[in-house]
């Protein structure tokens, strides 16, 4: 059961590589070893005491947007969410099942109600909404709370902003930072690579071998660049240097669109006081793809 004790001190914040729906079926090395790195996390939340209240979550598939606009923030107060299916790929022929996967797992919509309430009294606008869970979410979660051992703590789903204004990111991770302190854990789930536009230009090209190796060579130097920018020893720096960059060539390369890499900057600014941003598990980068899982502390 979720805890209604106060902690002591502030709640780590995390970042997670969420990756697609092929991670729970997916039997490479490499899925692997991203599968792997969540169970390691997964265990981490799991040994957290006191429980937390909550799990706050903000994914690269929730923006603000398609009803009250892009600068008003939805939070989800639905009780009985249900799990989308908002794949890109069209799984019906090549892996059907993955409609049927369930994930039991818990609403608190009065909880929810609150967070709306520190994010208005912050200044910032939102609105409660009803939705489902997306796949940014139940996707790995249920990789690492699985149907067998479920995680018996609620989930709270929070938009990000939509567009690129990146620095109102950290902004909104800000609002809820104080919740750290409440006993909600807060989740940023993106990846720090994502783009299906470079993988596209992989399949197209008539030097497959060679474009694979220079996307590759792009995707891990982003990924190096992040990881420096995390490694600054003071949250303000830490949180300067993710925001600049954007201004890098390989930022677009890296983020055609910018909605999986917004929620590491939520995930920042919601750890603003924290002294320590550590990468955990093992370093898996492929082309187009990177799947770095941050703990803030």
């Amino acid at each position: 059961m979720p805890s209604a004790i106060a902690p002591a001190r502030p709640l780590p914040v995390y970042f997670i590589g969420h990756a697609g729906v092929g991670l729970l079926f997916d039997e490479s090395p490499r899925n692997r070893t991203v599968q792997d790195n969540l169970r390691a996390l997964a265990d981490e939340i799991r040994a957290l005491s006191p429980r937390p209240k909550a799990i706050l979550i903000f994914s690269g598939h929730f923006e603000a947007g398609e009803i009250h606009g892009p600068g008003v923030i939805e939070v989800n107060v639905k009780k009985g969410t249900y799990l989308m299916h908002d794949f890109v790929n069209d799984f019906h022929d090549s892996a059907p099942f993955v409609y049927e996967y369930e994930w039991p797992h818990e609403d608190a919509p009065e909880l929810a109600t609150e967070v709306w309430r520190v994010l208005t009294k912050s200044g910032i606008k939102a609105k409660r909404v009803e939705r489902g869970v997306d796949h940014g979410v139940w996707v790995p979660f249920r990789l690492m709370f699985p149907p067998d051992s479920p995680l018996d703590v609620p989930v709270i789903q929070v938009s990000t902003f939509n567009g690129y204004d990146l620095a109102s990111q950290v902004r909104l991770g800000e609002a809820v930072a104080s919740l750290r302190n409440e006993g909600y854990l807060i989740i940023g789930s993106g990846m720090a690579v994502h783009s299906f536009e470079s993988i596209a230009s992989i399949r197209a090209s008539p030097t497959a071998d060679a474009t694979r190796e220079k996307v590759l060579g792009e995707s891990r130097a982003f990924d190096e660049r992040i990881r420096a920018a995390l490694a600054q020893p003071e949250a303000k720096g830490r949180t300067e240097a993710l925001l600049d960059l954007q201004r890098l060539p390989e930022f677009r390369r890296s983020h055609p669109t910018v909605e999986h890499f917004t929620p590491l900057l939520v995930a920042a600014g919601a750890a603003r006081e924290a002294s320590l941003a550590q990468p955990l598990g093992v370093d898996v980068v492929e082309p187009g793809m990177s799947y770095l899982n941050v703990r803030f502390t």
